[in-house]
């Protein structure tokens, strides 16, 4: 919610999809503002990585 100015219910079902798929995809965009949140994430113990959209 911090870093992407999600609502709760947006943060809740990202959220939910990790929890029962184990990923989810929180954003997609321009690689270097992609690079961006993956660091904000990080820098808040948060798992995630960047990949290419197919």
């Amino acid at each position: 919610m911090k870093i992407f100015g999600y609502d709760d219910k947006k943060a809740a079902i990202l959220m939910l999809q990790v929890h029962k798929q184990g990923r989810s995809i929180v954003w997609n965009g321009q690689r270097e503002k992609a690079e961006f949140y993956v660091q904000q994430l990080q820098s808040h113990q948060l798992k995630s990585s960047l990949e290419k959209a197919e």
